[in-house]
């Protein structure tokens, strides 16, 4: 009995401290507050390590192409969602989303309604962009595409390069045009922004 006792308290110790450390995974802290009470927003190119701060120079956002390397052993890098969401916050109209969230939100949401999703949009920042785990997925993602690509809102992403966003298997299949399509207009997309 006492060994099923030690047990639960080991999980649910170990649950706490997962979504304590998830929960700030990436997470900006305001080091203040402004003499209202406010949150003071923190100054994001202090946050860089000093290295990567002078590389960077101005960020103003327009020439900053960001690229998330991670592996097994390394954590997706903080920095990147730092810039993004700073880059995110400075572009008037434009949408931060994490990649699987927008993918779960997608799932509920009628594909024709897609376009009234980015009505408005200036641009779009996605975070932790990997590849499509189903053809269901994948497929929404290509609705996605083709609206933003109507629209000509431009898309700048984090996490896996957007080539890499359908899998060979998916690549091989019967929808490979539009796959190919969808990557091929959002790294344009991309592109756009990266000029503007």
């Amino acid at each position: 009995m006492t060994g099923w006792i030690a047990l639960l308290v080991a999980v649910g110790a170990a649950l706490v401290f997962g979504a304590v450390w998830r929960s700030r995974q990436g997470r900006v802290r305001t080091r203040g507050k402004s003499a209202g009470g406010a949150d003071v927003a923190p100054d994001v190119v202090n946050e860089l390590p000093d290295g990567l701060r002078e590389r960077l120079g101005d960020l103003d956002g327009s020439a900053v192409t960001l690229l998330q390397l991670s592996t097994t052993f390394c954590a997706p890098c903080r920095h990147t969602r730092i810039l993004l969401r700073d880059l995110a916050e400075r572009t008037d109209g434009a949408t931060l989303d994490d990649f699987d969230e927008l993918c779960d939100y997608l799932a509920g949401l009628h594909a024709s309604k897609y376009g009234r999703l980015v009505d408005g949009v200036a641009a779009v920042h996605l975070r932790g962009v990997h590849a499509a785990p189903d053809q269901d997925v994948a497929l929404r993602l290509v609705a996605l595409a083709d609206r933003l690509y109507d629209r000509a809102i431009p898309v700048r992403a984090s996490g896996e390069p957007l080539s890499a966003l359908f899998t060979e298997d998916m690549l091989q299949g019967g929808y490979r045009k539009k796959y190919l399509r969808a990557v091929s207009r959002l790294t344009a997309l991309s592109r756009d922004l990266a000029k503007s």
